[in-house]
């Protein structure tokens, strides 16, 4: 192999940097890396996924890439992901709705996702019908669909709604507006009452 000629090491050394393995020294892998790029050389992921049985992909499923915090938060959700030498697979909904949450589950399994981010507001109600077996991260929301591990994060709509609007009073207004999303939406429920809290404190 030309690369490992160039960098004077053996081609299992060489295999190792490419693939992340652990047991080399950084002087090694900076060596490997350099002659990788000076003869162009790109690591085939087709190739690797068959050989690994992993494709170092995590999907996302969120609600429309055009709107402001979703398309932050697939941002932020990208950039921790190539810090660790994954790549993105992303499945967008149009309602947030149970069946086009299936949908675009369904979808990103069928890509062989080694786990999953949903980023987005779930209708309140309704399980999702499909079985997940990889890691599942759900933001914001309760789990809406039984998985092996399912994880909830960021579910502290009510409190940072009424830290806002709080906040907004404390300034002297005598009185904050908001305008909600639908109210089948977990998240837009949680931000409601957050708001009538901080109002209903005064």
């Amino acid at each position: 192999m030309d690369v490992a000629r160039l960098a004077g090491v053996s081609q299992k050394t060489v295999s190792r940097v490419l693939n992340d393995e652990p047991y080399v020294s950084e002087e090694l892998r900076r060596r490997v890396r350099q002659a990788a790029a000076d003869l162009g050389y790109r690591l085939n992921h087709a190739a690797r996924t068959l050989a690994s049985g992993r494709t170092r992909t995590i999907g996302v499923v969120t609600l429309g890439s055009a709107l402001y915090g979703p398309s932050s938060i697939l941002l932020g959700v990208e950039r921790a992901a190539r810090r660790i030498g994954y790549a993105l697979r992303v499945a967008t909904t149009d309602e947030g709705d149970p069946a086009g949450l299936a949908r675009a589950v369904e979808s990103l399994l069928g890509q062989g996702v080694e786990g999953i981010v949903v980023s987005e507001p779930i209708d309140e109600g309704t399980a999702v019908a499909v079985r997940v077996d990889i890691p599942v991260l759900v933001l914001g929301t309760p789990p809406p669909f039984p998985a092996a591990t399912v994880v909830t994060v960021g579910g502290e709509a009510v409190r940072q709604a009424q830290t806002a609007t709080a906040h907004l009073l404390d300034l002297g207004h005598r009185t904050v507006h908001h305008l909600a999303g639908p109210p089948r939406w977990y998240a837009a429920r949680d931000r409601l009452a957050g708001w009538r809290a901080a109002l209903a404190d005064r």
